[in-house]
């Protein structure tokens, strides 16, 4: 999934506010906006964040300590997959970057590309003749790598005009804007507050290609992946080759060994360590996703041994799906940032795995988590913060995890 839900408990919520409480007395300021940090000095701003997160980490665990953050290649401009809000102020269309106040400053950490393409949207569905079409409209989403782009019209009804309107609009786009090599109309009924949304049941087809390629591809790590636009991809593609790197050396697979790859999404992990396995097994809930999957190592590692399963995520599908235990098993969990549900981290410690590497896209989620895995006796042996959102507080975090010895 693109739009990654925020979860709603009162878990959640105090680890989150924990978190930023240190932050503010790092930067000595308040948070408002959804980018708060970008006018600082990078420097300072991960020295504050590095700072804040220590802190935060000591008081969950003193298993061990948490590592310097790993810093962002690009600081700024950063964002492959950006979005705008449509929201309607009397006659005015606004594509909101912050929706907080309704604006539609352009954001910081955009791209200079999609920032010029947002505001000549702005003005072509403030016309007259786009008036139809801007009901209709939720969203608009361009995504791709920091050379070619795609757009997205996320729409909550559809029809032949809605359906000429996006095309005529995406066509004018093309006109303005160097490189965009697909247009997309992803249809949403439901009218969902996150973008991209793929948790419906509404089995109806959900992406119509306006025109262009219906593949998309990013590339890092020397690996290049593809996949379809409605697929989950992370936002700063800069610090992917350290994400990667920082996977295989956390987990230090044995020869012989098996990965299971859990979220797996496109096979981003399970992709760039089908060299080091020799068995992969990789689960996630969108079909898209593990169609994209399945084609990548196809086309990556054809001689590799792998399976990979469109299925919700919990303890029951877990116990269908996975081989029977055997060869040495690794895991990877990188979850939605509302997490695990219910069973999940049990069922992988039942079948004890050597490591277990919980990716964490938030930190709100930290506390409740590791202490699951600390019943089933898994403690973190090693933690890497990842800057993956500068100019926000927002941090990834990949924990290591280990049995101790009862």
């Amino acid at each position: 999934m693109s739009g990654k839900k925020e979860h709603t408990g009162q878990g959640t919520k105090k680890g989150a506010s924990l978190y930023l409480n240190h932050i503010e007395r790092e930067t000595r300021m308040k948070l408002p906006g959804p980018e708060p940090l970008a006018m600082m000095n990078y420097h300072d701003e991960i020295h504050a964040k590095d700072r804040a997160f220590s802190s935060y980490w000591n008081g969950i665990t003193a298993n061990c300590n948490a590592s310097a953050i790993v810093p962002s290649p690009f600081p700024r401009k950063y964002r492959t997959t950006t979005k705008r809000r449509i929201h309607r102020t009397g006659k005015e269309i606004i594509l909101c970057s912050d929706e907080s106040s309704l604006s539609d400053k352009p954001s910081l950490l955009e791209p200079d590309s999609h920032a010029g393409a947002y505001t000549f949207l702005s003005g072509l569905l403030n016309s007259p003749s786009s008036s139809a079409t801007a009901k209709a409209l939720d969203f608009i989403i361009i995504r791709g790598d920091y050379v070619s782009h795609i757009v997205i019209f996320n729409v909550k009804k559809i029809n032949d005009d809605i359906v000429k309107g996006c095309t005529s609009i995406a066509e004018k786009l093309k006109q303005y804007m160097e490189n965009l090599i697909s247009a997309f109309i992803f249809h949403d009924p439901e009218g969902s507050k996150h973008y991209l949304d793929t948790s419906s049941e509404n089995e109806e087809i959900r992406l119509k290609r306006i025109f262009g390629s219906r593949i998309l591809t990013l590339e890092t790590g020397n690996i290049i992946y593809c996949y379809t636009p409605e697929c989950f991809s992370r936002v700063n593609l800069s610090i992917c080759d350290a994400l990667l790197a920082t996977s295989e050396a956390l987990l230090s697979p044995a020869e012989n060994s098996r990965l299971i790859d859990l979220y797996c999404g496109y096979g981003f992990f399970s992709c760039y360590l089908s060299d080091v396995f020799s068995e992969i097994t990789g689960v996630d809930s969108s079909g898209p996703s593990i169609d994209s999957a399945r084609e990548n190592m196809k086309s990556l590692n054809p001689d590799a041994k792998w399976s990979f399963h469109a299925s919700k995520i919990d303890s029951r599908s877990l116990n269908r799906i996975l081989p029977e235990p055997g060869l040495p098993e690794y895991v990877i969990l990188d979850p939605p940032r509302n997490g695990t549900a219910h069973g999940v981290i049990e069922t992988v410690a039942s079948r004890n795995p050597v490591h277990v590497l919980h990716i964490f896209c938030g930190v709100e989620t930290l506390p409740a988590e590791l202490a699951r895995w600390e019943k089933t006796g898994y403690l973190p042996v090693q933690c890497v913060p990842i800057d993956m959102f500068p100019g926000t507080p927002d941090i990834e975090v990949m924990v290591l995890l280990k049995k101790v010895s009862q």
